[in-house]
């Protein structure tokens, strides 16, 4: 049985005591000087340095003038910025990936546009740009398909991307799939109506019921969350109603999934789009159904979800209205809500628009928003993860104390050894995880006197490879908890 928590939790704009944050700011860039809106922010990668860049699509509160930032990554969480001159057409959501299979993201720019209150003023094309490689983007083609929000990923594997959006067909709402060809062009639309209006956005989940297959989820008005849970071939069955109602607010409504309470099975967490006394929800699997475990802000929109301390619990940001919080996961299903915690992270801007990426290559995520007061300039600003430099923190759970792990070698290649002496009950099984915060395996401990030895070979659970990058460890000995970073070579 799902336990069900109420958690009364109000942003606050100012804290009476902040914490050493694992953030900083790292850089920031003044995009417009007057009041206008990120409608949409993308990471990828756009040129040949090897560094993640993102782009940015804004219009003014007219909706008249419209401008498309490219941010192109140093290496260290600072950008090179090239615009492009204003569109002659609406800028909704937009996409990036890599559509033609040339090594360089491209981008899609929807024409969908929400309009003040939560309606929708509704387009018909969707614009195909490639990216010609130095940040720059010539534009090929055009989808018509009406749009209210557009993202992308491969939805049946087969190596090419394809494109997902949500808005209106033949009179109904409804989610389209376009499966690309790999050469920037698109199969006919699948449709699938929803039943229920569908509040802006349409989210790629991944494998929400572990068969294998790509899984796709939206919020809708008045008929709650549903799943469009895939077939493999990039076809899905009707949407599937998983919960029955959410507080669906004027602004962007988002998804994003993980195992939030590490029992093997997705969860998900859905923010409410900025309306004010309902609540971001965290969602868990209950073997029958999905139960709420968590409430967080009451103005949420965008939400990011990864393991930000790198202490192998899934961490929650959510950027609003009043500014940006990270929420440390506990592992059980719930986040902590103490101002003074380590990773709990508060802006005191308007956001509006993030996104998560490892920005200066270090092996954790940064943090990049879209942050004004109102009626002043519009700044994005990168907010540096300092976890690396740090170390692993301390759990929730105790302090480290005396439980040290001495790893040996590290860096390693085929196999890595970890051991500890200073446990002062029988120490769990040493839980690997990546950086996504997925366990990938759990290694018994072998005794040698009062040693304990940990063995791993770089492999799943499973005996699968894993690929080359940074992992990190976690034991536990009673009420004492350590970690310890791990980096795979090729």
């Amino acid at each position: 049985m799902c336990k069900y928590f109420v958690i009364i939790f109000l942003i606050a704009l100012t804290t009476s005591a902040r914490a050493d944050y694992i953030f900083e700011l790292a850089s920031e860039y003044e995009v417009e000087d007057e009041p206008w809106e990120a409608i949409c922010l993308d990471a990828g990668y756009f040129n040949d340095d090897a560094y993640p860049d993102f782009a940015v699509a804004y219009y003014d509160q007219s909706g008249e003038d419209r401008y498309l930032y490219t941010f192109l990554g140093n290496g260290n969480c600072t950008f090179d910025v090239l615009t492009t001159d204003m569109f002659d057409y609406p800028l909704g959501s937009i996409t990036v990936n890599d559509f033609d299979n040339d090594g360089y993201d491209d981008l899609l720019i929807g024409e969908g546009h929400p309009a003040p209150g939560g309606g929708l003023f509704h387009e018909l094309l969707v614009h195909l740009y490639t990216g010609n490689g130095d940040g720059t983007f010539t534009e090929l083609d055009t989808l018509h398909v009406m749009n209210a929000w557009i993202t992308s990923g491969d939805l049946n594997n087969d190596g090419n991307n394809d494109l997902v959006v949500s808005g209106f067909e033949s009179g109904y709402c409804a989610v389209s799939v376009k499966l690309g060809n790999g050469d920037f062009t698109f199969q006919d639309s699948d449709n699938y109506a929803t039943n229920g209006g569908i509040r802006h956005t349409v989210q790629i989940l991944g494998d929400m019921n572990l068969d294998g297959n790509v899984d796709i989820g939206l919020l809708t008005t008045g008929t709650g969350i549903k799943f469009l849970y895939g077939i493999g071939d990039g076809t899905f069955q009707p949407p599937v109603r998983v919960v029955n109602s959410f507080p669906c607010g004027p602004n962007y409504c988002f998804l994003d999934s993980g195992d939030f309470n590490e029992n093997g099975m997705p969860d998900f967490v859905a923010t409410c789009g900025a309306i004010a006394a309902d609540y971001d929800i965290v969602f868990i699997w209950c073997g029958t159904g999905y139960g709420q475990s968590d409430l967080l802000t009451s103005a949420g929109e965008w939400v990011e979800v990864e393991d930000f301390n790198l202490d192998g619990h899934l961490d929650v940001a959510i950027s609003t209205c009043l500014g940006s919080i990270v929420y440390p996961g506990l592992g059980d299903g719930s986040f902590s809500h103490e101002a003074d915690s380590l990773l709990f992270f508060y802006t005191e801007y308007c956001t509006y628009g993030m996104i998560s990426e490892d920005f200066d290559l270090d092996g954790d995520y940064d943090l990049i928003f879209n942050e004004d007061y109102p009626y002043q300039p519009a700044y994005i600003r990168c907010y540096r993860n300092t976890t690396i430099n740090l170390g692993i923190e301390e759990h929730e759970s105790g302090p480290i104390s005396d439980l040290i792990l001495e790893v040996s070698p590290n860096p390693f290649s085929s196999s890595v050894t970890v051991s500890t002496s200073g446990f002062s009950s029988n120490p769990s099984d040493l839980q690997i995880f990546d950086l996504s915060g997925r366990l990938v395996t759990s290694i018994e401990p072998a005794f040698n006197g009062n040693e304990a030895v940990y063995q791993w070979n770089g492999r799943s659970e499973t005996g699968s490879g894993l690929p080359y990058g940074i992992y990190s460890a976690r034991l536990t000995s009673g009420d004492i908890s350590s970690g310890v970073m791990l980096l795979k070579l090729e």
